[in-house]
């Protein structure tokens, strides 16, 4: 019956006109955790630091053309293992980022040699107030090293050659049956759980996939627990998928949530915390990809995190 319950919400919700968002009056900066709270290297703390304040200026990476630097998942999805468009004199170059080979990766190349042919090295024009100019070494430092361990989206994950195993860029808790005013997280230092009452809540997710849309994903589950590790005797509960409403994503940009968790924490003690799991899969991969998982740690893993409060 729940289950019936939630597709016709669902169902209400996609057939709603989308002309007013009801996130365009909130403070963005309340949802998600402050770029300090990112380890330094991280994928989300490049794109926040680096990729999104410095390429994605209007009329350069801002979706007029790749690489797309708007939003975390737009910018790891159009480089890594990205074929390249331009290249070399002596077409040296296959991927804009090669997991591990730093070298052989053109961005890395574009940001540190002029290359013949081209419209120089990047970023071309910085924004007035831009803290490029005297951080671009540290900055270069860090893609390097990112591109080094391996290139790892925000949650700790290594790609593997051909496509890339889907993303969550964004996770938003309400009341139940309810898309407005989200619960917050905690106001302590670093990434907090999102707080939430003893009762039913509804924890909505917005997944992004290179090659495959995220109402198209196959398995669709997830597992709640009340410990961090351990999921793999969790038994596993079905996301209800449909066109939710438009949120901010990890990186405050508007996106797409789809997939609904609906959670009945009735009867929990203050001070409990649950832990999120999602499984899905883009029909490329052999096994399911679960977000967060074992090797995800913190504080990629607390976004993930809820905490009953009074």
């Amino acid at each position: 019956m729940r289950g019936c319950v939630i597709i016709a919400a669902l169902l209400v919700v996609a057939c709603q006109k989308t002309d007013e968002n009801p996130f365009d009056g909130l403070d963005r900066p309340d949802l998600n955790p402050p770029l300090e709270s990112l380890p330094t290297g991280n994928f989300a703390w490049l794109h926040q630091k680096i990729f999104e304040p410095t390429c994605a200026e209007s009329g350069c990476h801002d979706g007029t053309f790749e690489p797309e630097f708007r939003t975390i998942s737009s910018a790891y999805n159009s480089i890594v293992l990205h074929p390249v468009i331009a290249n070399d004199p002596g077409e040296s170059f296959s991927y804009r980022v090669v997991p591990g080979d730093v070298n052989a990766s053109f961005l890395h190349e574009r940001m540190t040699v002029f290359v013949p042919a081209t419209s120089g090295i990047m970023p071309l024009d910085v924004a007035p107030g831009s803290d490029w100019p005297a951080n671009s070494q540290s900055y270069i430092a860090a893609i390097e090293q990112w591109i080094a361990n391996g290139a790892p989206d925000m949650f700790g994950q290594l790609p593997s050659a051909g496509d890339l195993e889907p993303q969550v860029v964004g996770l938003l808790a309400f009341p139940a049956g309810s898309t407005s005013s989200p619960y917050p997280r905690g106001t302590d230092p670093g990434v907090q759980p999102i707080e939430v009452p003893s009762g039913p809540v509804d924890v909505w997710f917005a997944f992004d996939d290179a090659n495959t849309a995220a109402l198209d994903l196959q398995v669709n589950q997830f597992k709640l627990s009340t410990a961090s590790m351990g999921f793999d005797t969790i038994p596993a509960q079905n996301l209800a998928v449909g066109n939710g409403f438009v949120g901010p994503d990890f990186g405050n940009a508007n996106v797409g949530f789809t997939h609904l968790a609906a959670l009945d924490l009735s009867g929990s003690d203050v001070g409990t915390y649950y832990f999120l799991r999602v499984y899905v899969n883009d029909g490329d991969h052999t096994e399911d990809t679960e977000i967060p998982n074992d090797g995800t740690g913190p504080p990629m893993r607390d976004y993930f995190t809820l905490k009953v409060v009074p």
